[in-house]
């Protein structure tokens, strides 16, 4: 999105892609019952030929060495690095065989065209849009039994309520109020140990001698992306809120260090596409203003 209104205000833009495919988390993140491969690729392909910016993929850039060449390359440089992997539970067992992050899983799920094996028993960890996406792509593929599990009540859950509708739709039991204590198995996962919980006052409590053990042959967990902290550590002058997230001036998405620009789920923490593409549009007028071309 970016790079695209950089090109019609008259800019040259390259793009640094990690991976070898481009756009990130539509190609890599969301769900293959959403949107296809097919139907992003030709959106990026076409975006790419109408608008003339060369992608560098299988280009990382991770090093301080990477970041001042692309400092002494560029007159100014936008982030939209996104998240990381999946986020540690840090109970026992979550490095068992067959516990895993759910973003992990639906990018495997991308990548290989649904051709994976799924177990009878599933239970997916989480109560946000991604545990919804790994629950019903699960059931969709022929678990007998997916549970979503959530320390809090239905009611305090982040994901919307039509994904919730869409994974009961397809046979998706929700059970609230149960966080994860530990993950069970002689190697590989044999189920979760939980202990029911309450809230009070906004805050998760536990309620004593309420543990209950469920079987499952999968442990996904979708408890929420790590930031790239090692790689923004590598630039600068940049500032970072308590959660880690970049903090940007919300009207031109400029950083602490003038010359970088960000925005996306690095910048939010968790949005939508949409809210990226919008907030790229503003960072290319923000970059605009700092060049000199008001």
């Amino acid at each position: 999105s970016c790079a695209c209104e950089l090109r019609m205000l008259g800019f040259e833009v390259d793009i640094f892609e990690a991976k070898k495919q481009p756009s990130g988390l539509t190609v890599h993140g969301v769900a293959p019952y959403k949107i296809s491969n097919k139907e992003a690729l030709e959106e990026m392909a076409y975006l790419e030929m109408q608008f003339g910016y060369t992608v560098k993929y299988d280009m990382p850039i991770q090093t301080k060495e990477d970041v001042a060449r692309i400092e002494k390359g560029y007159d100014a440089v936008f982030l939209g690095i996104g998240l990381g992997l999946t986020s540690a539970l840090k109970i026992n067992g979550e490095e068992k065989e067959n516990c895993f992050g759910a973003v992990e899983f639906v990018e495997e799920l991308r990548k290989k065209h649904h051709a994976i094996t799924v177990p009878k028993k599933v239970i997916v960890l989480g109560g946000g849009n991604t545990a919804m996406d790994a629950a019903s792509e699960c059931a969709r593929m022929g678990a007998v039994q997916v549970i979503l599990a959530y320390r809090r009540s239905k009611e305090e859950m982040g994901a919307y309520d039509f994904e919730y509708d869409l994974a009961k739709g397809v046979g998706v039991k929700g059970l609230f109020n149960a966080a994860p204590v530990e993950i069970r198995g002689n190697g590989k996962v044999s189920g979760v140990q939980f202990i029911r919980t309450k809230t009070e006052n906004g805050k998760v409590e536990i309620i004593p001698g309420s543990e209950f053990f469920e079987e499952a042959d999968w442990v996904i967990k979708a408890t929420g992306q790590s930031k790239q902290l090692e790689f923004l550590q590598n630039i600068n002058g940049l500032e970072l809120d308590k959660k880690g997230c970049i903090v940007v001036n919300k009207e031109n998405k400029q950083t602490k260090n003038p010359k970088y620009f960000a925005s996306g789920d690095a910048v939010s923490g968790g949005q939508e596409v949409v809210n990226a593409a919008a907030d790229g549009r503003k960072a290319a007028h923000g970059i605009k203003t700092f060049l000199g071309l008001v």
